[in-house]
């Protein structure tokens, strides 16, 4: 993956390009993520997706958690990854493990060896090594880490331990990472700003190719936001690429993604 900065703001946004390896057009940033169960936009045949009047992108975001009912990693594997088993060649995936529609993670979690997420067959813990043996099967064009969100309401503490949590959870995947696919460290931090500028600061000296910002979306106001975010940006490379998921509108659940 290949990404340039082409033109910058008075302020922070920035306009760029994200060239994929595999995916034939490149990616005008920024733009809009479609979001897809098990690799397929909701309520869009495959065959019309490329008429949707105004695609924003040709990067599509899918979890890999749904896949937890169906093909085993090991099928998947066997067919030659996502882009096969669904025929969308021509098109890139960013597997993210947050969940478009139902994200809401549980606060007050003891939980030390992988993290909670509600999937199709209810709520299932995941570890870092199940978690990477479903993007070295999927083999998306880019992927990001196991992250620990936790809700605007949770205390200082709480938001201390999602980040260390996130961060370990971080080396472990980078550990276990497939030779394919570009590497997203994620960011969270909760509503706490400390946490969240050293969460960033811990992600950014680590060996990966871009940054999931998660977090948002989960009870914060507007008016937190930008401070939440700048506290992130902030401590990041300045052309470097990102992704965050959370922030809404438009198109509800449907568009959950930002590059």
């Amino acid at each position: 993956m290949k990404f340039a900065v082409k033109a910058l703001s008075s302020g922070k946004a920035r306009a760029g390009v994200v060239h994929l390896g595999s995916c034939p057009s490149s990616i005008e940033t920024p733009c809009l993520l479609l979001s897809t169960r098990k690799g397929l936009p909701i309520f869009i045949s495959p065959d019309l997706l490329s008429s949707l009047p105004s695609p924003d992108s040709n990067l599509l975001q899918f979890s890999p958690l749904h896949f937890s009912e169906g093909p085993s990693p090991k099928t998947i594997s066997s067919i030659g990854g996502l882009h096969q088993m669904v025929g969308l060649h021509e098109y890139g995936f960013a597997a993210v493990a947050r969940d478009s529609i139902q994200c809401l993670p549980e606060c007050g979690s003891t939980n030390k060896t992988g993290a909670s997420f509600e999937t199709p067959c209810g709520r299932r813990l995941i570890k870092p090594v199940e978690y990477m043996e479903m993007i070295t099967s999927m083999k998306p064009n880019l992927w990001a880490t196991l992250a620990d969100e936790v809700p605007a309401w949770a205390n200082n503490k709480r938001n201390k331990t999602s980040v260390d949590r996130t961060v370990k959870w971080l080396d472990e995947c980078i550990a276990r990472s497939p030779a394919g696919g570009a590497v997203f460290g994620s960011i969270v931090g909760g509503s706490n700003i400390e946490e969240r500028k050293r969460c960033a600061q811990e992600v950014a000296v680590r060996n990966v190719s871009g940054y999931w910002i998660g977090g948002f979306g989960l009870g914060e106001s507007m008016e937190e936001r930008p401070s939440l975010l700048n506290a992130v940006t902030d401590n990041l490379p300045k052309d470097w690429p990102r992704m965050i998921c959370g922030l809404g509108l438009p198109g509800g659940c449907c568009r959950s993604g930002s590059f």
